[in-house]
């Protein structure tokens, strides 16, 4: 009794001097996004673990298009009436979605909002995820990055599944075989992709992040390719090969401005607010994401407004 006791007194204490700093912090016109979540992790290390989650948690990851995804979803979430915590603002760090969670809790760790929407680093997954326990991860692709942080797509998988809780619900690119392939162990699954502009038929994989079937090990072969490693491949040894997406884009039409999203029997029909391939999947992975929370057509459509 005496242990957990003083577990909560370390909490309590760097809520207030977390939100003691943030004040002071805002008083001075300056943007409190990363420093009162590092005084609160450098009094409690542990202090993610004693704040009530919010109803519904959904973490946004990957190299490409986190901070997009992230903004896109609490502009939709806001505009249909839900209150939501983000850390659009801020760092994507641990300190950073700690500043974010505190500034949406009451001194006594429980949520002001009912969704958080989180943007999180690839590196900090084993940082944040023993604690805030995400509804759903959505993750749109796993790329090289920098040589000191994030060298190999093997080393940021590794990374993610040894954190990612096995109950979390995993919205993913089916066009990346790397990302498609995170979080096996997790039987909640979305898979999102492009079934249009197949603009590299029978191109070599020119940049080799995935060549060998994980199956098997014998060498992949590429149905096409968009970029990168992005496009669909499989085995010829076996039965492997990239998942089919439950929710693809089917048309782009530049003369209208718009895409069309087909799931199931379901075909709707999106603004085209930007046609960059990397936003196509931002946009088609995060209406897969909102459809699955259980937003209409209308509700999701608020986000490609002209």
């Amino acid at each position: 009794l005496e242990v957990i006791y003083m577990k909560k007194i370390r909490f309590y204490i760097a809520m207030l001097a977390a939100k003691g700093t943030a004040l002071i912090l805002k008083l001075l016109g300056r943007n409190a996004s990363y420093l009162p979540g590092k005084i609160a992790l450098a009094i409690d290390k542990h202090f993610l673990g004693g704040l009530t989650q919010p109803k519904t948690v959904i973490c946004v990851t990957g190299t490409n298009g986190k901070t997009t995804v992230s903004n896109l979803l609490n502009a939709i979430l806001t505009a249909n009436g839900y209150c939501v915590t983000n850390n659009s603002l801020g760092s994507n760090v641990q300190a950073g979605v700690a500043t974010a969670l505190i500034d949406d809790s009451t001194l006594s760790g429980h949520p002001k909002k009912e969704i958080a929407v989180l943007e999180v680093d690839e590196r900090s997954s084993l940082l944040i995820y023993p604690y805030i326990k995400p509804d759903y991860l959505i993750c749109n692709n796993i790329m090289r990055d920098s040589l000191a942080r994030n060298a190999h797509t093997e080393f940021i998988s590794y990374i993610i599944n040894s954190a990612i809780p096995k109950t979390t619900k995993v919205v993913l690119n089916a066009d990346d075989l790397v990302c498609a392939t995170l979080a096996p162990q997790n039987a909640q699954r979305i898979y999102f992709g492009l079934d249009v502009d197949k603009t590299h038929e029978d191109s070599p994989l020119y940049l080799q992040d995935i060549v060998y079937c994980p199956e098997c090990g014998h060498l992949l072969e590429a149905d096409y390719i968009r970029y990168n490693h992005i496009g669909r491949l499989h085995c010829s040894k076996c039965s492997f090969q990239s998942p089919a997406p439950d929710f693809a884009i089917t048309e782009i039409n530049r003369e209208k401005n718009t895409f069309t999203v087909q799931h199931g029997e379901i075909t709707e029909t999106y603004n085209l607010i930007n046609d960059n391939i990397v936003n196509l999947y931002n946009f088609c992975g995060l209406i897969a994401l909102l459809s699955d929370l259980g937003l209409s057509y209308d509700q999701i459509s608020l986000g490609f407004m002209k």
